[in-house]
């Protein structure tokens, strides 16, 4: 197949405004580590649901072209750098939040949602949903999956694994694996979600997901505390997290010559 049929093929999936080509395209960076960088793909293709997601992968299996997923580019290691010849699979249509299950403390989201977005939507029934990343506002749940981002409060809430309860994805050749099940003890059969979180979209490409949200803490404290050694501040640590039995949630360590420098004359104070 023709890149013009091929193109031709995805445009007749997503719609004319669901493919982007040519200087559009070139408008779009290659990744946030390179903003000055145009995105190099023969076209960008944004879904909008699994269904879309399915036949674009495989019309590009049927083509032999390689397809790289893009979520919201704010990864630092360029995994969504695209050579002319691939297509790149945008997620930002993907960014519907159903409505948030209070009892059971659950949402399901699209892969193109945002942290901040699910967050909010959290907050909204009075829950709060863990991760949190200074991209919060760009960085999407599919990416945060792919790459099974730890974020700030790793500590007390563990890395995204632990907030996937299940999730939906798209095989190379179109294939729909659905694994949507929205329970925290759950031991029927293989646990199909934890192939694909951290896989950096090497299995597939996840497409919805069920997440896990918690009770929104009763308050917040942060202390800054002065330690001669890192190992003394790995004792601070161990000790706090006793006397706080478990509840810290972050723990940030900064060396001398940082803290001089973020606390100099002309700088804003911490």
């Amino acid at each position: 197949m023709t890149d013009a049929r091929l193109l031709d093929r995805l445009a007749a999936i997503v719609g004319s405004s669901g493919l982007v080509t040519g200087d559009e395209l070139r408008g779009r960076s290659a990744n946030w580590t390179r903003p000055t960088e145009p995105c190099a793909a023969l076209a960008l293709v944004r879904p909008r649901d699994t269904a879309e997601t399915s036949a674009i992968l495989a019309a590009c299996h049927a083509a032999g072209v390689s397809v790289v997923p893009r979520g919201g580019a704010t990864g630092l290691v360029d995994g969504t750098l695209c050579a002319p010849d691939e297509i790149t699979l945008s997620t930002e249509r993907m960014s519907g939040i159903e409505p948030v299950d209070p009892l059971g403390m659950t949402v399901v989201v699209g892969t193109g949602a945002t942290i901040e977005s699910v967050q909010d939507a959290a907050a909204s029934s009075g829950l709060f949903f863990p991760l949190d990343l200074g991209a919060r506002g760009s960085a999407t749940i599919g990416g945060a999956i792919s790459t099974n981002a730890g974020g700030l409060r790793v500590l007390r809430y563990g890395m995204m694994r632990e907030m996937v309860l299940g999730l939906e994805a798209v095989l190379a050749d179109g294939t729909v694996v659905s694994s949507m099940r929205p329970l925290i003890k759950n031991n029927t059969g293989l646990d199909l979600k934890q192939l694909f979180v951290g896989t950096e979209g090497t299995l597939g490409v996840v497409t919805r997901a069920v997440l896990r949200l918690r009770p929104e803490p009763a308050g917040y404290a942060t202390a800054l505390i002065a330690c001669p050694s890192v190992d003394d501040g790995a004792r601070v640590l161990r000790a706090a997290q006793s006397a706080f039995q478990g509840r810290v949630s972050s723990f940030e360590g900064l060396w001398p010559d940082f803290y001089r420098l973020m606390t100099a004359p002309g700088r804003a104070t911490l």
